[in-house]
């Protein structure tokens, strides 16, 4: 071919090899497809081959005809030279036009009706002029046949020049549309059109880069001659047979004028993907910054109107996955997302977070984000490998391993600290509906549809025995907690109950109306519960088999049901939405738990019986705390109905089975970034103190009890008990020896932490919010609701009236004591921090500038600084020498809790309502990082001695120690073992992920 012959640069041929003066003519015609179809380097190749070729041979001429509107852009290309003396050709006159209709007609053998030709120049008045004709000349002809005359009736027939090309169009589109709707038949022609400068132009198309629905289209204008099809490169390719296609049908030509700006910004994504190719694909022709940002405008407009290709993708999606801008705003996007989101499904969370600081520039608020996601999830572990709904699930009393029971017709045994399958228990001739362990953990007892209980040996994994005789499906099974007995559940309304010896039965017993689930015994073994879609739970008299209550406040079906550990309460959960509490004793309804708008299937108290979880038809299971009556934790994560829930016999975990085919196994209290988890309060932790030497921190809560921990374990060394109320402030003495405490009993007390006794140093009328020990260990100083600085002696054996620093027309909600012991620094409601002097008791500094209340002060060490924090969101760093402003730290998104400065002096540490833990330069006024995150408000921060460690206490009711420097990699370590699945595809897409490369 002569374009292989140009690109080889084998001349030789191209002109005839005889005679002196023969003459080779090559015809270009429609030279501007080398503009509109080609790119940039493509165009240069070609016409550099084409002038050396014409430099090579002399014989040989060329003749090139282009439309005149891009004749700029090929003067533009480096031969020029070629275009140099262009011939402008204007539109047809009439004589011209008779020559174009008359001559192809002779040719053809095809006479032509008197006045045919009159009739045919008329009509053409358009730049279309000699496609139309040609498209008109075809259509006689076809009509005449060969020798025939062409008449002025089936010219007019044929709708004149513009409707010949016109009607033929519409004959398809009509036909077409009975099967498709017009908008795809209109959009599948919109791809064979090119938009440059003011008018559309023909485009080639690949017929493998059309649908199946396309090919079809393509095909019926094909056969109608209005489309063409040839090869590129050995590819079926396609095109418009001519321009007046598109140009004079009206539906196709309107449609172009709607889209023409789409057009053109597809054809330059045309131009930049085929330069993209042409280059092998290097990534120095991917796109960056504006032009990244514009295609990427572009394509989601061209994919909406499905005409952008595979190859545009493509080249989009990889040039976006290499733009490190892009995804620094990806990675910031994902993290507002998941900071608004997080609590709706942490697992999703953690996978987006994950991918944003894996797969793109790492960003402070992808990295705030996952240690938000990690707070928020308790999944530890995901036990995989039934194929059906998991119906119900049971922790072993020694903790170690966990059964499974499936509609898959099996039940598993897993081990419960790798989630590994150790036995897959089958013989079950039904669906499994129940599981439970004997007491010391070496049998296991099931429960199936095929009206049959089995008994397992768990260290094989044998079947022991099988319990028949059950009038229809067994439900529940349950272990009495002597192991003398187990009961069974069945839909034929009866409870059995076995002796585990013989594994006779020794007791039917009969009182429900209608299907009985769920069975629990009281810990002493003497009661027995069951449920029921009577509406009604029963707790019966195993020994005598009568009926000892009838709960039935329940309006719908209920199926879970539990002691308490102190056998005084029980626990039901029912179709009703609703878990509710029964005294034992009288059956009085003590509490009634809302869930949400679907049913409620089972219920477990935790060990310490402070709290129950319950699973739920929404996909969750839930922790609610009794003793304060509010939900503690949402378990999220399945993804279909939660049926049944326990907790592991040490209360640290729970287990969940789910209609999602999955059993998963979940942290009571949520870990996060923090290197050490300290969980024991119920309430709001408000204060912390470390000991001098780090190795124990004393907190204080609304719950009341001092807690004392070990800062190294995280384990809990004593419970203080002594305050009547919530806990306001703790401070440790400089010596180690004591620990000043006020609360909203308006006493201070101190307490030997050592022997664990405790005394009043103050007992007031005003509530007392914050206490510092001045370096000598022998003043402390108190401030509280009467607005005043209280200065009292820790050696007084009877309490005595203080000194009093006054001043402040607020509470005074933050002290702290100079490291020398010189002056006092108070924070105060009224807006203001002041700076006394601690020996005469005058105000040297009042500092003035907080919108809203000062909560936290904070000396640096060489006492130079003064740190202050408040409701205004703001932390402020003031020279204490001349008690001006030198840095606003601005970052925090709520009120600002606290501040600690760092042992060196070279950091403050921050704590917020926003949930975040943080650390910054309060020499330059620089926010430095979020290093953890809580999953409610941060009331306290206090720095370990080592400065390496913050420790923190949040509404959340945990203490968690944190390093100072968060470790991006560990982060990202420990999030991936909370997951249990990957991002899809289209999960990824819908954040702008880059796409995975297989």
């Amino acid at each position: 071919m002569l374009s292989e012959r140009l690109r080889s640069e084998d001349f030789t041929p191209l002109a005839a090899p005889s005679g002196r003066f023969t003459r080779v003519l090559l015809v270009l015609d429609q030279l501007e497809e080398l503009v509109t179809l080609s790119g940039p380097a493509e165009r240069e190749l070609f016409l550099g081959a084409l002038a050396r070729a014409l430099a090579a041979d002399r014989r040989l001429w060329v003749l090139a005809t282009l439309r005149v509107e891009f004749l700029p852009e090929l003067l533009g290309t480096g031969q020029a030279g070629l275009f140099a003396a262009p011939v402008a050709l204007g539109a047809l006159r009439p004589a011209e036009l008779v020559a174009v209709i008359e001559r192809p007609a002779a040719l053809a053998g095809m006479a032509l009706e008197a006045g045919l030709v009159a009739d045919v120049v008329e009509d053409t008045a358009t730049v279309d002029a000699l496609p139309l004709l040609a498209y008109l000349l075809q259509e006689l002809y076809l009509a005449a046949g060969s020798g025939g005359v062409a008449s002025r009736e089936a010219y007019r027939t044929l709708g004149g020049v513009a409707g010949a090309l016109a009607r033929q169009a519409d004959s398809v589109f009509t036909e077409l549309i009975v099967v498709y709707d017009a908008d795809t038949v209109l959009r599948t022609l919109l791809r064979l059109v090119g938009m440059d400068g003011a008018e559309p132009t023909r485009r080639r198309v690949l017929v493998s880069d059309l649908s199946g629905i396309e090919r079809v289209v393509v095909a019926a204008f094909t056969d109608a001659r209005l489309l063409v099809t040839d090869t590129v490169d050995g590819m079926p390719s396609v095109q418009a047979a001519h321009e007046a296609l598109f140009r004079q049908w009206p539906p196709l030509r309107q449609l172009v004028a709607a889209r023409s700006e789409q057009l053109r910004s597809r054809g330059e994504l045309e131009r930049w993907t085929g330069d993209w190719v042409r280059s092998g694909r290097s990534t120095d022709y991917l796109l960056t910054g504006e032009r990244l940002a514009l295609a990427l405008a572009w394509l989601e407009s061209l994919v909406e109107a499905g005409q952008a290709s595979e190859e545009i993708k493509a080249f989009v999606a990889l040039s976006r996955s290499r733009d490190r801008a892009f995804l620094e705003r990806v990675s910031a996007a994902i993290g507002k997302y998941v900071l608004a989101n997080v609590a709706q499904n942490p697992e999703f969370a953690i996978l987006l977070t994950t991918a944003a600081l894996t797969e793109c520039p790492p960003t402070g608020l992808a990295r705030r984000a996952l240690m938000a996601s990690l707070t928020e999830s308790h999944l530890e572990l995901a036990l995989v490998g039934h194929t059906a709904t998991v119906r119900s699930v049971a922790w072993s009393p020694d903790t170690r391993q966990i059964v499974t029971a499936s509609r898959d017709g099996t039940a598993r045994i897993w081990d419960a600290a790798t989630g590994t399958t150790k036995h897959v228990l089958r013989g079950h001739e039904g669906m499994v509906e129940g599981a439970a362990w004997s007491p010391d953990s070496r049998l296991v007892a099931t429960a199936s549809r095929d009206c049959t209980v089995r008994i397992w040996d768990a260290a094989t994994g044998a079947c022991a025995t099988v319990l028949a005789g059950f009038g229809d499906f067994a439900r529940g099974v349950a272990f009495s907690p002597d192991g003398a007995r187990l009961a069974a559940a069945s839909r034929d309304r009866l409870v059995r109950v076995f002796d585990t010896v013989s594994w006779e039965q020794t007791a039917a017993l009969t009182g429900h109306g209608n299907d009985v689930w769920g069975v629990a015994w009281s810990p002493d073994s003497s009661r027995l519960a069951s449920a029921s879609h009577d509406k009604s739970v029963i707790i019966w008299d195993v020994v005598s088999a009568e009926i000892v209550l009838r709960l039935d406040k329940h309006t719908n079906f209920v199926e879970g049901v539990a002691f308490s550990p102190d056998s005084t309460q029980l626990a039901t959960a029912s179709g009703d939405n609703r878990v509710r509490i029964w005294d034992v004793t009288d059956g009085r309804l003590v509490r009634s738990i809302p869930g949400n708008r679907d049913p409620i299937w089972s219920v477990a108290f935790s060990p310490d019986g402070r709290s129950i979880a319950y699973a739920s038809g929404n996909r969750t299971g839930r922790i609610w705390g009794i003793e304060h009556d509010e939900q503690l934790a949402e378990l999220r994560g399945h993804t279909d109905v939660v049926w049944s829930i326990g907790w592991s016999p040490d209360g640290t975990r729970l287990l969940t089975g789910s209609d999602d085919a999955t059993a998963r196994v979940w942290t009571a209290t949520a870990r996060g970034a923090e290197q050490q988890l300290l969980s024991g309060h119920v309430a709001s932790v408000k204060a912390i103190a470390v000991s001098p030497d780090g190795a124990n921190a004393a907190s204080g809560s609304h719950d009341g009890p001092l807690r004392l921990w070990d800062t190294a374990t995280g384990t809990s060394l004593a419970v203080l008990t002594g305050h009547e109320g919530a806990v306001n402030a703790v401070a440790w003495s400089p010596d180690g020896e004591a620990i000043a405490s006020c609360g909203n009993d308006n006493t201070i007390r101190l307490w030997r932490p050592h022997e664990q006794t405790h005394r009043v140093l103050l007992n007031g009328e005003i509530e007392v919010e914050a206490l510092s020990w001045a370096p000598d260990g022998v003043r402390l100083a108190a401030g509280g609701r009467d607005n005043h600085i209280s200065i009292l002696d820790a050696r007084a054996e009877h309490e005595e009236a203080p000194r009093l620093l006054t001043g402040h027309t607020d509470w005074v909600g933050a002290l702290c004591w100079s490291p020398s012991g010189r002056w006092i620094a108070s924070g105060s409601d009224d807006r203001t921090a002041r700076i006394w002097d601690a020996e005469t008791g005058t105000a040297v500094h009042e500092l003035t500038g907080h919108q809203n209340w000062v909560d936290g002060v904070a000396w640096s060490p060489d006492e130079t600084l003064l740190a202050t924090c408040s409701g205004d969101w703001t932390i402020r760093i003031w020279d204490t020498a001349s008690g001006q402003i030198l840095h606003k730290l601005s970052g925090h998104e709520r009120r600002v809790r606290a501040i600690a400065w760092s042992p060196d002096g070279t950091l403050l540490a921050s704590v917020s309502d926003d949930h975040t833990v943080r650390t910054w330069n309060p020499h330059d006024g620089t926010e430095r990082e979020v290093i953890g995150v809580h999953a409610d408000r941060v009331n306290t921060v206090a720095w370990l001695p080592d400065g390496l460690r913050v420790i923190t206490g949040s509404t959340d009711t945990t203490i968690r120690i944190w390093s100072a420097n968060l470790d991006t990699d560990a982060l990202i370590r420990t999030a991936r073992r909370r997951v249990a699945r990957s991002l899809t595809a289209e999960e990824r897409s819908a954040h702008l992920l880059p796409e995975r490369v297989l």
